[in-house]
């Protein structure tokens, strides 16, 4: 049964966080604030993003994100490396309860033969970029503002535009409000409003930064974008700076951002702004 971190009893709670907390690789990327598993117990008694799944006992901690009846799984922290087949198998069965018709899952790619073996197909490698968050005085080109869910109609439109030719996951406007509005509503983290801006002048904003509270200490990208007609003039790079200066002010230490390994455009940007690439994933999905 997959339960929110945060509505999860106390043992239950630092039953996961010790296993998390030995795969010293997914804990320092998760959570690089925690340095023992009672931190990490008490940070997900707080986190709306993780979610337990468990049997008789606690098998795994998941990031999972569900919009209508698609479901994403982000991260997965296994009790047990060797039962991931039948972790996925009890997560596909869950899902299949809550009326979910889909789902994808992204995993290291020693992962990938054992997912194509359970039935997923669609092959799409990620990468992750991260870096320290410092603050600069950075002058912003055009006025900028905080991205609230009040602007939600006219950067839905804004998002609409900036991916028509090249990501047809947003094929119509509705489409791109439903994935800002999934941002904005915390689902994939706390909404950093704060820390989110857009480029322009209401009704005309031209380009876009959201960010979320990935995990405690870690901020996430959530999204960026950027109008085609406004695109190499250095708006993405200033956004980021200024979302960098309020993360500095709350106390996050990490900044990172999912990108298809295939985003060239996008890794010169993050390059250029000192991120480095520290994960590399697959994404695969199938019909639940």
């Amino acid at each position: 049964m997959i339960t929110n971190a945060s509505k999860s009893p106390k043992d239950i709670l630092q039953r996961v966080a010790t296993f998390v907390y030995e795969h010293s690789d997914f804990s320092r990327e998760n959570f690089p604030t925690c340095t023992n598993s009672d931190e990490i117990s008490r940070a997900l008694a707080s986190s709306e993003s993780w979610q337990v799944l468990a049997t008789n006992q606690p098998v795994a901690l998941v990031k999972l994100e569900i919009a209508q009846t698609i479901a994403a799984i982000s991260e997965i922290c296994p009790n047990d490396d060797d039962q991931l087949e039948a972790i996925v198998a009890t997560l596909r069965n869950d899902l299949r309860n809550m009326k979910i018709t889909s789902f994808t899952i992204r995993l290291a790619p020693k992962y990938v033969q054992l997912l194509d073996t359970m039935g997923f197909t669609n092959q799409i490698p990620y990468v992750r970029f991260s870096r320290v968050p410092i603050e600069s005085k950075m002058m912003p080109i055009l006025p900028l503002m905080n991205a609230t869910q009040k602007e939600l109609p006219i950067l839905s439109q804004l998002m609409y535009d900036a991916y028509a030719k090249t990501d047809h996951s947003y094929p119509n406007k509705e489409a791109a409000e439903r994935s800002l509005r999934t941002i904005m509503s915390g689902t994939q983290g706390r909404y950093l409003s704060d820390a989110s801006f857009a480029s322009g002048a209401l009704p005309n904003l031209v380009s876009a930064c959201l960010l979320t509270l990935d995990s405690p200490g870690v901020g996430r990208i959530a999204q960026l974008f950027t109008h085609p007609l406004y695109r190499a003039r250095g708006l993405a790079t200033t956004e980021i700076a200024v979302s960098m200066n309020r993360l500095v002010r709350s106390g996050i230490g990490k900044l990172v951002l999912w990108s298809q390994e295939s985003n060239d455009v996008l890794r010169r940007l993050l390059t250029k702004i000192d991120f480095s690439l520290d994960r590399e994933a697959v994404e695969m999905s199938a019909r639940v």
